[in-house]
Formats: C-alpha cells, sequence, structure tokens
C-alpha cells in the first residue's frame, strides 16, 4: 500500500511539473521582444538664407532753386537777390561759365580736389547774387555722391578748420569765420546722409534753421 501511494505522489508531480511549463493551447512559448527604443527624427535642416538688403532711404533731389525756400523767411533775405543770374554764374559759351538749376552730373577730372570730385555730382545749383556785391552772396549745391567720394572728403574738413557732428546716419560740417577784406562772415556748411549731399556757402547773410529746410526739402 505504502509502495503504490509513493508511486501515485510522484506520477502527480511529474504532470504538474508539465503542466506549469507548457502553454495552454500546446504550442512553443517565444518570449517577448524587448520594446525597441523610440527613434528621433532629425531636426530638417533650415536652408540659409541671404538677410534682405536696407531699405533706400526715400529721398527726392530738387529741381528748382526758387522751390527751396518757397513760403520761408529766407524768400525776404537772399531770397530777394537774383538769382543764377548770367552776370554772376556766367554763360555757356563764356570762359568763367558755372552751371546752374536742375543740371546733369559731369565726371570729374583726374586732378580733381576732393570738393571737386564731390561738386561733379551735383544735380541742382542755384546762387543767389547781385551782380553789384562785392561779396554778399549765398549757394546751395545738391545731388547724389558716392561714399567714396564723400567719406575721404568730409575726413579731411578737420583739418581746414570745420567743426563736424554726427546725427544718425547724417554728418555735418560747417566752418564760419569772418573776412578780414570786407569784415563780414562767411562761411559753408555740408551735410552728406543717405548717398546725398547738400553744400552751402554764403557770405555776409544770417541764415538760422536753412539746412533744416533744405533737409525738408530732400527727405520730406
Amino acid at each position: 500500500m505504502r509502495a503504490l501511494l509513493g508511486v501515485s505522489v510522484t506520477l502527480l508531480a511529474v504532470v504538474l511539473t508539465g503542466c506549469a511549463g507548457a502553454p495552454s493551447n500546446g504550442q512553443a512559448t517565444t518570449p517577448p521582444a524587448s520594446a525597441a527604443p523610440p527613434t528621433s527624427s532629425a531636426e530638417p535642416a533650415v536652408p540659409e538664407t541671404t538677410p534682405p538688403a536696407p531699405e533706400r532711404a526715400a529721398y527726392t533731389i530738387p529741381t528748382d532753386c526758387a522751390s527751396l525756400i518757397a513760403s520761408t523767411p529766407f524768400t525776404s533775405t537772399f531770397g530777394s537777390w537774383p538769382l543764377n543770374d548770367p552776370a554772376v554764374v556766367g554763360t555757356p559759351d563764356g570762359p568763367y561759365y558755372t552751371p546752374s538749376g536742375s543740371i546733369s552730373p559731369t565726371p570729374a577730372p583726374s586732378d580733381a580736389t576732393l570738393l571737386e570730385a564731390m561738386l561733379s555730382a551735383t544735380e541742382l545749383r542755384c546762387v543767389w547774387r547781385d551782380p553789384q556785391a562785392d561779396i554778399t552772396n549765398l549757394s546751395v549745391e545738391i545731388g547724389e555722391v558716392d561714399p567714396a567720394v564723400s567719406a575721404p572728403y568730409l575726413q579731411s574738413l578737420p583739418a581746414e578748420g570745420f567743426s563736424c557732428t554726427q546725427e544718425g546716419s547724417a554728418q555735418t560740417c560747417a566752418k564760419f569765420e569772418t573776412e578780414s577784406k570786407y569784415n563780414v562772415e562767411v562761411g559753408q556748411t555740408v551735410l552728406v546722409r543717405d548717398g546725398v549731399f547738400i553744400r552751402v556757402s554764403q557770405a555776409n547773410v544770417s541764415t538760422p534753421n536753412l539746412m533744416d529746410t533744405l533737409v525738408t526739402d530732400v527727405w520730406g
């Protein structure tokens, strides 16, 4: 009896062991695959772009001398003098002719001074002067100028006694002194901004805020 009981216990153990290791459907067990690590997609390459060129400043070169000082106090000061009088600026066939009014820029000669190189780009020249006046006069010159021309010219002015200031994109140089023969004030003022120059030469006349008026004429 004990022998039979031992055999039964042994068979039961074998049966239970086999049941624990086999799947319920009788198929072989395949261990689950380990989870694949998440893949990170590379960020799309950002195409290189060329920065946009700065917008050109809005300005207009005036074409009429009288309009430069219209509705300003200057119409009753130097504005009352003869404007671009042939007896002052000469005539096209004359030896001392200075083109005035709305004109076309001309190439500067190879031996031109820095000032002459800049003034060759003049597009409007206005000369107020009575032919009978010994020294009293005022002239305005405006034009577009290459920075390669205007920059060395402006850099040369402090050595000639000009005082220069910078305000935003505008550089202004001015020089005033007393003329010894007539004992009157003479002066020159040059402003360069956005590739445009304005030059004022004057003698024996007061012109407060004239440059501000001219800047408004050009840039609005």
